[in-house]
């Protein structure tokens, strides 16, 4: 039964036509790839971007493919892991976390078949049926929750292996040889979140998607049963093989992504939206605010609990550092998650305000506060509220809880709402086109008989 499973994947991933996706399917793809794209540039002019970009460039490759963002071309294989590493290095990457704590996301795949399709003239409407296939194939694979081995994205490769192979059109044997070739993808480790081994460990993955699917075109075989492959790595007992293909091709769980508003680890965006929230609803200025309390439901949520950072990394993992940013400016400016932020003196003050409070799970020894939240016990971060008190200096308190944040599809952006962002995040940014001319591609995308035009305008101009 187990062996059929995986072949019901190879199936869907080989069978699946662009013809076969639904409307809101394929306008939810492009908007993931429109916003991913924008993470992509973001993360271009980043430190740790910078220096990767560098590394490549000096090697000087053969000049196949775009480095978007940057001046400069590579090899297919480098592009697609320079690409990858831009756009995690943004944190913009846009993330799925299943009800048991699989977590999965658009940037295992977008950044891969952007220069494959500009490498081989692939048009925009396989470009779509290819990234649909692929995240799809991508999400299911990784709903099974690693942590116990302080894991995330497991297995990472499978759905960028499928979705390169569909793209290139291979056969339904090789098609499964890619997938298995795919199969043993380093997995990210918790340990490496605020590092740039962060960006380097979910860029392997990305590049490891396309080297499956040019092995298995020139021959080279893998076993793409990833049912056992999961019950064996991550215990029988954590792994339900019927859950990879439960409504298999009705269900597309990849629109179940979330959309990231903000530069910054995904566990603090119902906090920053709360904070956010209350500041405008009862017009809440910073120097009134006595201190604002995170109240945490498991216990690796206090990655984030960072109130002196020391780097950028960090930055983008301290609960202090932004839930002060939300309240002093009512959003998260990208000028603040950088180098600079790290030592701005207002800043390093303003975080003294922000209170970590670990109510929750298995580490923690603080107890809920039942006068404001009820315990959570489930250990799911969707599952669980997200939960932050205001106490004002005048002795007022606001406290709020969130189940989702909001780019959730239970609380979706709107379209405008999403190009906003994309604007916001590639602003300043110099390109051969605008974000206006890449949005109207994006969005046409099924129209356009390449990605050429699309390619050019995002390379970089100095």
């Amino acid at each position: 039964m187990k062996e059929d499973i995986s072949k019901q994947l190879v199936k869907f991933a080989y069978q699946t036509k662009y013809e076969d996706l639904p409307a809101e399917v394929v306008q939810y793809a492009k908007f993931l790839l429109l916003k991913t794209v924008s993470g992509i540039l973001a993360g271009s002019i980043k430190p740790s971007g910078r220096i990767m970009a560098d590394l490549i460039q000096a090697k000087g490759l053969p000049a196949e493919s775009c480095v978007i963002g940057r001046e400069f071309r590579t090899s297919l294989w480098e592009a697609v892991f320079l690409n990858s590493f831009f756009s995690h290095a943004s944190e913009l990457e846009d993330d799925r976390v299943d009800e048991k704590g699989g977590i999965s996301w658009d940037i295992a795949l977008i950044p891969l078949l952007l220069p494959l399709a500009e490498k081989y003239g692939i048009p925009g409407k396989k470009v779509i049926e290819a990234l649909a296939v692929g995240l799809e194939v991508h999400v299911r694979t990784c709903q099974f929750n690693p942590g116990h081995l302080a894991q995330t994205v497991v297995p990472g490769a499978i759905g960028p292996a499928a979705g390169a192979a569909k793209a290139m059109g291979l056969s339904y044997e090789q098609l499964s040889n890619a997938m298995g070739l795919a199969m043993s993808a380093p997995p990210l480790w918790l340990g490496s979140y605020a590092t740039d081994a962060h960006f380097f460990e979910s860029s392997l993955s990305c590049m490891q998607g396309i080297m499956a699917a040019e092995m298995a075109q020139a021959g080279l075989t893998g076993n793409s049963d990833v049912a056992t492959c999961l019950m064996q790595y991550l215990g029988t007992d954590r792994v339900d093989p019927d859950k990879l293909v439960e409504d298999l091709g009705k269900r597309w769980m990849f629109t179940e992504i979330c959309i990231k508003k903000y530069p910054v680890c995904f566990t603090m965006h119902r906090p920053i939206d709360m904070v956010i929230d209350l500041k405008k609803r009862y017009d809440l200025s910073f120097d009134e605010v006595e201190a604002i309390e995170v109240h945490a439901q498991r216990s690796r949520e206090e990655i984030c609990n960072r109130p002196d950072p020391k780097n950028e990394g960090e930055i983008q993992f301290s609960f202090q550092h932004n839930l002060a940013l939300a309240m002093l400016y009512g959003d998260i400016p990208m000028v603040h998650i950088s180098p600079e932020g790290v030592d701005n003196p207002e800043l390093k003050e303003a975080r003294k305000k922000v209170v970590f409070v670990p109510a929750y799970g298995a580490k923690s020894t603080a107890t809920p506060n039942a006068a404001y939240f009820a315990p959570a016990v489930t250990g799911s971060p969707m599952q669980d509220p997200a939960c932050v008190v205001v106490k004002m200096k005048d002795g007022r308190v606001f406290k709020e809880s969130r189940q989702v944040p909001i780019g959730h599809p239970k609380d979706p952006l709107k379209p405008e709402q999403i190009r906003a962002l994309c604007d916001k995040f590639a602003r300043g940014i110099q390109i051969r086109g605008d974000m206006a001319m890449v949005s109207e591609i994006v969005m046409s995308l099924e129209k356009q008989g390449s990605l050429t035009a699309l390619m050019n305008a995002l390379q970089g101009r100095g």
